[in-house]
């Protein structure tokens, strides 16, 4: 199998954190993340994609409500390049992670009709650069995301390309991922070896 482009992603993140706030003025106001530094004050830099491999799943599983895109954004950094200046849309970090989270319920249980219209429903905007790998000794190509919600749906594509798949949890029916980029089997049943002597010590009790 041919390596895959490395994905860098250097970001930036209020170190006082963020907050929520209704923003506007006239007739249109939007609640949004809002940093609670100084619109010039110092940010910190951070690698949310090579720290977190599978991203874009704990996105796509827990930013749900205004809360938890807020406590997202507070450990990660905004999602887009105006999050450190006006703030994230709450309704649309919500409307990006429910994308996600269809797509990846569809590929689940859909492995064998992925099609690229359905995995590609984010345009995502990237440099490309040819760096060498001391890992493998040769030159790879390296992607470079413009935004964290680009690198988010770049982890997405990389993770299909890479052959992983997406998979339902026969105990607690969460979404997780199998193959060679994470900690689970490519066929892999469960999200957590917990959760398979669980299932299975509850089926035993069940025949008895």
């Amino acid at each position: 199998m041919a390596q895959l482009p490395m994905v860098q992603l250097d970001w930036w993140k209020d170190p006082e954190g963020y907050r929520l706030a209704v923003i506007g003025d006239g007739g249109f106001k939007a609640e949004r993340v809002v940093r609670n530094g100084r619109p010039d004050g110092k940010l910190v830099h951070c690698e949310p994609l090579k720290e977190w491999p599978n991203l874009f799943l704990r996105f796509a599983k827990t930013v749900t409500t205004p809360e938890s895109m807020l406590k997202f954004v507070q450990e990660f950094g905004p999602l887009t390049l105006w999050g450190n200046d006006q703030g994230d849309f709450v309704q649309d970090a919500l409307s990006y992670a429910r994308i996600m989270r269809h797509t990846l319920k569809w590929m689940s249980a859909q492995p064998r009709q992925m099609t690229a219209e359905r995995l590609l429903g984010h345009s995502i905007t990237l440099n490309a650069s040819l760096e060498w790998d001391p890992a493998s000794k040769s030159p790879v190509w390296q992607f470079w995301p413009s935004t964290l919600i680009d690198g988010l749906w770049l982890q997405l594509g990389q993770a299909v390309t890479r052959g992983d798949r997406v998979q339902t949890c026969m105990h607690c029916g969460e979404l997780f991922v199998t193959g060679l980029g994470t900690d689970r089997r490519l066929d892999a049943k469960f999200c957590l070896d917990e959760h398979r002597i669980a299932f299975n010590s509850l089926k035993r009790s069940r025949e008895m």
